[in-house]
């Protein structure tokens, strides 16, 4: 009899979950920018240097102090005589992920803005890679190989050095996920993949830079084109790609109409004019490809000794994924080649006017779009383009080379990118956001490392605020640049300023009494007794170096106290914001309103130059203008005269300001060449401006009629139109990776 004899079963094998990969991959990229930058973000040790803090965070502070005070932050007043924030692109007042660090710091008085508005930055860097990692995935790439572009993308050249720039930073967030919704629309209309495009198209220009929304633009449009070649997509890719721009478009439709009338008032309508070539980097920063500290741009800026930014000199990707993009032509593949061409031709177009082919065709564009283009801002492409790949090239090797192999050059590629790029002068610099104290609200608030300033901005601030509104202040040089660039966010009123929507008839204005060049936007005070200072309520002029003694006298001007090494002079000439005039001319335009403006015998206390009256008027009334209400959209006044007479003010002109007079609607006037005047009756008058953004009811009902349409499509239950069959798809596909 045969006895069985158990057979021991055998040990099961363990297996990593089908997802695990995958999951690994995304908490990895979720956590390396904040390896990246984590001396600013965990115990802060040091911060975001540059624009971040000393462009955008002024910006946003006074969006934020809107919130604060229950004020629809659509005009700022402290800044060049006022200007319409919420039609200013970098202003973000409309971009959803500006609202998180306004309201994080709310919850401390605005103390920690700075602070939430650099987490923005490792934010913004982690949907980059998120979404190219979706991407590459998408597109068939094992996981080590998506992992590897993501991060490239993630931590490369562009965000690494433009990490100042928030604008820029945000908008490379939206690339990867535009492209991956196109890339997808390659199998027909397909209606949540066009939502998906419109909502990535709409939150790149809402993020606030028109340049990299182009970059935008172009790289998934190439992309199109790239797969029409490749035959992996039909011509119906297109209609669905231009659907999801135009509803993007129409999702923007609140910033947009606002800023077309904006770029049209400013000085961004002139900008064609100033930059004849198109701009781009250096050739040289190539280099950092191979060697990213050739230059020395890792040392403290003063090592630095060449004309270029040294911000625009890094573009290191890894020196592995440079291998791999060598490596695309021998791969013999379709996609690796036509992703190293686009890589290509990013290079060109970051490099701009440095190649001659890019020089003629930028002459040829139309000027408001070379007006909107900086081609070192191409870096964006040049960088998604070579993420990418690098990325393909890598997936050739999967059946090559064990897995292990390929997760290896991932996971050091981003331990070289972090440890090349994280702390570097571009990007980080000592002192945490704590580190200098700009005020707000009578509250210090962190502004970022210029911590000089903050002694003399309260002092500016009580002498301005000696009168109701608070007075003037303007500069005679450009030491005290907080001064200039956040007049809302300290209090301190200014009309000087450096805004690349500055009106163009404020620009020309103070052509008349200060210098520069106007590409720069910085117009420094130079003819100290210019009756136009008194005329612009300028009761302070401060700068670093002492005005002459002679002009001193000439001009008038009492010295005070010099804080932190700045010269202060008192103008006690000054007018008030609001006055009545005894005399007003006439005058057909701009131009002859500056030529009378510039005359020796104008006296601004004595007579104003208005356009659009038919003659000239002597005799008018004067007397007390009194203030009921001073607001950021609204003022109220008081005026009782015998008499008719005209108001005169210093407050920018701009459409969308209304004015009433006993409830009555009175038409404003283009007062000496930029401000609001207004002609009253004889008795008692109330007096209302209010600003009413004039087109923000029709822009704001597009963009909630584009946004229930969007959100519609993404969630629609229906089968997509027009889809391609698998079977031709797959034949499609097939062919392609066979070529």
């Amino acid at each position: 009899m045969t006895i069985p004899i158990p057979v021991q079963a055998g040990r099961r094998k363990f297996h990593l979950p089908k997802m695990a990969p995958s999951a690994f991959s995304i908490v990895l990229l979720l956590l390396q920018p904040v390896l990246f930058f984590r001396r600013v973000l965990i115990n802060p040790r040091a911060h975001i240097p540059y624009d971040i803090e000393g462009f955008h965070l002024p910006l946003i502070a006074y969006v934020a102090r809107c919130v604060r005070n229950g004020i629809a932050p659509w005009w700022d007043p402290n800044v060049l005589c006022g200007m319409p924030i919420h039609a200013d692109l970098q202003a973000q007042v409309f971009y959803p992920f500006t609202w998180l660090p306004i309201l994080a710091s709310s919850l401390h008085h605005g103390r920690t803005l700075f602070y939430w508005v650099e987490v923005l930055i490792p934010l913004h860097m982690a949907l980059a890679g998120l979404f190219a990692f979706l991407l590459l995935r998408k597109m068939g790439l094992c996981t080590p190989a998506a992992l590897l572009g993501a991060s490239v993308y993630q931590l490369g050249g562009y965000f690494a050095s433009q990490a100042q720039h928030l604008c820029a930073i945000c908008t490379g967030a939206w690339l990867p996920l535009a492209v991956l919704a196109a890339f997808e629309l390659r199998r027909g209309f397909r209606l949540r993949w066009v939502a998906v495009l419109a909502s990535a198209v709409a939150l790149s220009i809402l993020s606030g830079f028109a340049a990299t929304a182009v970059v935008v633009a172009v790289a998934v449009w190439l992309i199109v084109a790239t797969l029409l070649v490749m035959r992996e997509a039909t011509w119906r890719i297109i209609p669905p790609v231009v659907a999801g721009f135009l509803t993007g478009a129409a999702i923007a439709a609140v910033e947009l109409i606002p800023l077309w009338g904006l770029t049209q008032a400013s000085i961004a309508s002139l900008r064609w004019k100033w930059y004849l070539l198109g701009g781009g980097l250096p050739v040289r920063c190539l280099v950092s490809l191979v060697r990213p500290n050739y230059y020395h741009i890792f040392n403290s800026p003063a090592c630095y000794g060449l004309p270029d930014n040294f911000t625009f000199m890094y573009i290191y990707c890894g020196l592995a994924p440079l291998v791999l993009i060598v490596l695309a032509p021998f791969t013999r593949r379709a996609r690796p080649i036509a992703f190293l061409i686009l890589t290509v031709l990013g290079a060109f177009w970051m490099l701009g006017e440095h190649t001659p082919v890019y020089r003629s065709i930028f002459t040829r564009l139309p000027r408001l779009l070379r007006g909107a283009l900086y081609s070192e801002y191409a870096l964006l492409a040049f960088c998604f383009f070579a993420a990418i790949t690098a990325a393909l090239v890598l997936d050739r090797f999967r059946n090559r080379l064990p897995l292990a192999v390929l997760w290896g050059v991932a996971l050091l590629t981003s331990y070289d990118l972090i440890h090349t790029g994280a702390n570097r002068p571009m990007n980080t610099l000592p002192g945490s956001y704590k580190a200098s104290q700009w005020t707000l609200d009578s509250e210090p608030i962190t502004g970022g490392a210029q911590s000089s300033s903050a002694p003399l901005a309260p002092f500016l601030r009580a002498l301005a605020n000696q009168t109701n509104p608070p007075s003037r202040v303007d500069y005679t040089d450009s030491e005290f640049l907080e001064g200039i660039y956040a007049p809302g966010m300290l209090q301190i009123p200014t009309s000087n300023g450096d805004n690349p929507f500055m009106l163009k008839r404020m620009l020309h204005l103070r052509g008349l009494f200060a210098t520069a060049r106007p590409w720069e936007r910085l117009w420094l005070v130079n003819r100290y007794d210019s009756p136009l200072l008194n005329m612009l309520n300028v009761s302070q002029l401060a700068g670093l170096k002492p005005i002459p003694p002679d002009e001193v006298t000439r001009a008038g001007l009492i010295p005070l106290p010099t804080v932190q090494g700045i010269h202060i002079y008192a103008n006690p000439r000054a007018l008030p914001r609001f006055f009545l005039t005894p005399r007003i001319r006439k005058s057909r335009d701009e131009e002859e309103t500056l030529r009378l403006l510039s005359g020796a015998d104008f006296k601004p206390s004595e007579e104003a130059i208005v356009e659009g009256i038919s003659d000239d008027r002597d005799g008018l009334a004067i007397g007390e203008v009194m203030l009921v209400r001073y607001s950021e959209n609204r003022i109220e006044l008081g005026v009782s005269i015998d008499r008719p007479g005209f108001l005169v003010t210093s407050e920018a002109m701009y459409p969308g300001w209304e004015a009433t007079v006993n409830g009555t609607p009175q038409p404003l006037l283009m007062t000496n060449s930029a401000f609001r005047g207004l002609a009253l009756h004889s008795g008692a008058s109330r007096v209302v401006m209010e600003y009413r953004p004039r087109w923000l009811p029709i822009s704001l009902a597009i963009t909630l009629l584009a946004l229930l349409a969007t959100a519609t499509a993404g969630l629609w239950p229906g089968k997509d139109r027009h889809p391609m069959s698998p079977e031709r798809y797959r034949s499609q596909t097939a062919g392609a990776a066979c070529r």
